[in-house]
């Protein structure tokens, strides 16, 4: 269902299901641990564009950089049991432009690509910005995962090479190869409770469509989703109203672009509140049309 402007500060509850889990002694193990996250939050912004001039219908917030601060500004405003611990940008950062800006945000960032950051200078500026993520030793990757406070978070790069808006898991611009089986592996770990988050969203009937990933792609992508189940998929791209739906039994977010929407949709970005019992979302408005 798509998230109605009425609805921006609706929080929703997904339960994890851990009763189910306890039939067995690998159940109850996996339930007890699923059980033991610590609460907290985080936050998913989608699309900052930081390097755009100020669009019409909102121009008194500014260009893109300054509507990601504003993001950021609001997150700080918030209350302290609300307050992220982090935030996941889900693409089209142009890092550029806000390279300068970077220290003005406090919280720590996790970065994927978008297909703004498809060449490879781009790509590599953004490695750059965020070196904690793309750079672990002497290697370089444009996917990777950390786990906090018990749950585990995938960071999946599905902008190949051009800028095209049709996504993909493969390229030569996605370095290093071999991401497929990294997502298989990473689903499949033994942390019960797993957040994806990338740019493009799946198809989720597995058509060929623009501005999804590839048909092929979507149902490979998909079918990994329903084996595995992880709880919940962030995604940005489409500049539309926030859309929730699921594939199997995973939540899925197509976040809302804090820069600018189609259809006049409000600026804002996704709050997620992680609980023991599973997660509660709500949107925080940070601008609207004249």
């Amino acid at each position: 269902m798509k998230i109605a402007r009425r609805q921006f500060i609706k929080q929703t509850t997904l339960g994890v299901g851990l009763g189910a889990l306890a039939g067995s002694t690998a159940g109850r193990a996996q339930a007890q641990q699923a059980a033991s996250v610590e609460p907290f939050t985080f936050a998913v912004v989608a699309d900052p564009h930081c390097a755009e001039a100020p669009k019409d219908g909102i121009e008194s917030y500014g260009n893109g950089v300054d509507k990601f601060l504003a993001c950021a500004r609001a997150m700080e405003r918030l209350a302290l049991a609300e307050r992220p611990d982090f935030m996941l940008l889900a693409g089209d950062v142009h890092p550029w432009a806000l390279e300068e800006h970077r220290a003005k945000v406090r919280l720590p960032i996790h970065a994927v690509a978008g297909n703004h950051e498809s060449d490879a200078k781009k790509r590599q500026q953004l490695r750059d910005l965020f070196p904690e993520d793309f750079k672990r030793g002497d290697s370089q990757r444009d996917y990777y995962s950390f786990v906090h406070k018990g749950m585990l978070f995938v960071g999946v790069c599905d902008a190949g090479m051009g800028g095209e808006h049709v996504g993909q898991m493969c390229s030569e611009n996605i370095r290093p190869s071999g991401q497929c089986e990294w997502i298989e592996a990473q689903l499949k770990r033994a942390e019960a409770r797993k957040i994806l988050f990338a740019h493009i969203p799946p198809e989720r009937n597995g058509a060929d469509r623009n501005m999804y990933l590839s048909r092929n792609d979507s149902r490979w992508f998909n079918a990994l989703v329903q084996q595995t189940g992880p709880e919940a998929m962030f995604f940005g791209h489409l500049h539309q109203a926030t859309e929730e739906y699921r594939i199997g039994e995973t939540r899925c977010f197509n976040v809302r672009s804090c820069c600018w929407n189609f259809n006049r949709a409000p600026l804002g970005f996704l709050l997620v509140s992680v609980n023991r019992d599973g997660l509660a979302v709500r949107e925080v408005e940070t601008g609207a049309y004249a």
